[in-house]
């Protein structure tokens, strides 16, 4: 498990940004750009999950 920063952070945090942006410039009336969306905002919540591990195993190795 890699050692967070704060530079790191800022850039998941970022990366979760620009997923996000991407999904919601997306029109969902389109079936591709829907499927599209949907996959961008799994990506994000994978990313989410991830950064949350890394963060809680901080926590214990703190505690």
């Amino acid at each position: 498990m890699s050692n967070l920063t704060m530079l790191d952070m800022g850039d998941k945090f970022r990366s979760l940004e620009v997923l996000l942006a991407a999904a919601m410039e997306m029109d969902c009336r389109n079936d591709d750009e829907h499927e599209i969306a949907f996959e961008l905002v799994d990506k994000a919540l994978m990313r989410c999950r991830s950064l949350r591990r890394e963060l809680d195993g901080l926590e214990g190795k703190n505690a």
